[in-house]
């Protein structure tokens, strides 16, 4: 492993402890001394240290994972490594389910391929190096190979950092490692968002969508769902119902609750995955938002890696809103994993939100927060700010349905035990729809479970500082 590999993840890491952890965190960090050496140097250090070895590979398809108790929930590792050999090594907390081998002068190493885990899931190593993608050229989370053994609810770069902030601690204060964090960790946060994908509900695809699903169920024998006619005649009659119109009842609620959120506009190409609203009723979308609340570009279906098309379509949303856009999310989560990070910030996109999976909620680059991406050709970090999108609506009630707002519930529990944000997205056409009645009054229940935590939910550029 090189040099600026090494000096690229201790950067994210120390920006994660600084963002999500109180000052004395990072003075723990700086006064127990983390080393990043081979496995043979870590060996044979003799003095009380973090000595992390840096040389060896994890697979693509996470090893033997396993559970250990820390802070009062638990986390998950996984590619695990062998108990050094020799006298003076112990396992801690237990040789069961190991998280640091210490030496009797003081040096630890940890149990798990904690550097090459973490480097691998930030630079997206596992889809870089598969040639799976769906019909949208996609790497959707059924693809991963941490699907299966169902990890990819675990925010693996979080926990890390949570164990080593604690082992730190233990060291500076007896040469032991903690398994507590002794209140060093800030209140969660909860990075707030909106695709404004449809404006009006009488565009010609969502319509001919409604009309095919009058008669989808006599495919299966069924009877014509004829409610789907109500759905045509109400959206002909007022095509800004439930849809635009929702824009206000979003703002209502998060003035409400104190918190703030970032609103998406897609336009551009039209078309059956373009911008099906038109661009005309943008400004008067943009009038619902009050300063406070931020505004960004929902990148077209067809922008992806062509400036040309990418740049028309910022100038075009620019023209129209009149403000300064530097965030933004690709429509269909359209994401290459070679490339796109180092073209959105050749377009002048400071913070994207693209990094999620539309099949699955989940810690796409195993992370609960922000991050910049690794640029291997410079060697060092982007000048761009990737917030991994965590929970999409309709995803987190088609996987969970009823139970949605206790698995939320569970992650930001467990976030505020180790520390991070958690990035929520709210599409206005399902915010209050009766066509979507099971969407009724979700969003406003999971920000509820957000205040329970005292979770703070602000839009990315907020959690950034942009």
């Amino acid at each position: 492993m090189v040099p600026a590999e090494v000096s690229y993840l201790w950067e994210q890491i120390l920006q994660h402890t600084m963002r999500f952890f109180k000052v004395d965190a990072l003075g723990v960090l700086s006064q127990a001394r983390v080393l990043f050496v081979s496995y043979k140097e870590a060996l044979n250090i003799r003095e009380p240290a973090v000595a992390i070895p840096v040389d060896i590979d994890s697979p693509l398809r996470p090893a033997d994972p396993y559970k250990a108790s820390f802070n009062g929930t638990e986390i998950t590792l996984w590619n695990p490594l062998p108990k050094p050999q020799g006298e003076g090594w112990s396992a801690f907390p237990d040789a069961i389910v190991p998280v640091w081998y210490r030496h009797q002068t003081g040096t630890l190493i940890p149990a798990w391929n904690i550097f090459s885990n973490l480097f691998n899931l930030l630079t997206l190593k596992e889809e870089r190096e598969s040639t799976l993608r769906d019909v949208h050229g996609r790497f959707v989370a059924g693809m991963s190979p941490r699907y299966a053994p169902g990890l990819l609810e675990v925010p693996a770069f979080n926990e890390a950092v949570a164990v080593l902030v604690a082992a730190c601690l233990g060291i500076c204060k007896d040469g032991y490692p903690r398994f507590t964090l002794n209140n060093l960790i800030k209140p969660p946060a909860v990075i707030l968002s909106h695709d404004n994908d449809i404006l009006r509900g009488n565009d010609f695809w969502t319509q001919s969508v409604r009309f095919l699903r009058i008669f989808q169920p006599l495919i299966r024998g069924r009877m014509p769902n004829i409610k789907n006619i109500w759905w045509i005649l109400r959206n002909t009659l007022h095509p800004k119902s439930f849809y635009l119109d929702n824009i206000a009842g979003i703002i209502d609620i998060e003035r409400m609750l104190g918190v703030n959120s970032l609103f998406y506009f897609l336009n551009g190409t039209g078309g059956r995955f373009g911008a099906r609203s038109g661009l005309e009723l943008i400004p008067a979308a943009r009038k619902h938002i009050p300063s406070g609340w931020d505004i960004g570009i929902h990148y077209n279906y067809d922008t992806l890696l062509d400036a040309e098309r990418f740049s028309a379509q910022l100038r075009q949303l620019k023209s129209v809103t009149g403000g300064q856009i530097i965030s933004g999310r690709a429509h269909y989560l359209r994401f290459d994993p070679e490339k796109s990070f180092s073209f959105l910030s050749s377009m002048g996109i400071c913070c994207d939100e693209t990094a999620g999976y539309s099949d699955c909620i989940g810690y796409r680059c195993g992370i609960a927060g922000p991050f910049q991406p690794y640029d291997p050709a410079a060697g060092k970090a982007l000048n761009l700010w990737e917030v991994p999108l965590v929970i999409m609506d309709g995803t987190l009630m088609n996987q969970y349905c009823t139970k949605a707002p206790q698995v939320f519930r569970d992650m930001m529990s467990h976030i505020s035990k180790v520390g991070g944000a958690i990035s929520l997205l709210c599409h206005p056409g399902l915010f209050f729809n009766p066509e979507f009645s099971e969407m009724r009054g979700v969003y406003r229940r999971l920000l509820g479970v957000a205040r329970d935590f005292n979770g703070h939910g602000m839009s990315a550029l907020s959690i950034i500082g942009l």
